[in-house]
């Protein structure tokens, strides 16, 4: 997450330098791709493991109940964190400071 919180700064340090008339920077939007893939394969390997465990760990009348309630837990954990980055926002100004917290 610091490498995000650093490409962050300098998106927007290249955005406030350069006063381009339609407000985009001069920066190459691969400079996000390298963190965007590792996050990717993180959490594809840890949703995959996650609903094995509960598949292997949790009786037949009750696998049903552990997919919907891992679903649950992915939109309240989405939920709040729309809100972390809502709140850091209001507070500080900047978005940088959410991937610091994090």
């Amino acid at each position: 997450m610091i490498v995000v919180a650093m490409v962050e700064k300098k998106r927007r340090d290249t955005a406030t330098s350069h006063h381009w008339p339609d407000g985009v920077p001069p920066l190459s939007v691969m400079w996000l791709a390298p963190q965007l893939i590792l996050m990717a394969f993180a959490e594809a390997f840890n949703l995959i493991s996650l609903l094995e465990f509960y598949y292997k760990e949790f009786p037949d009348n009750m696998k049903s109940m552990s997919t919907a309630m891992f679903c649950v837990m992915a939109g309240v954990a989405n939920y709040l964190s729309s809100a972390s980055v809502t709140t850091v926002h209001k507070v500080t100004g900047k978005c940088d400071f959410f991937y610091y917290i994090v």
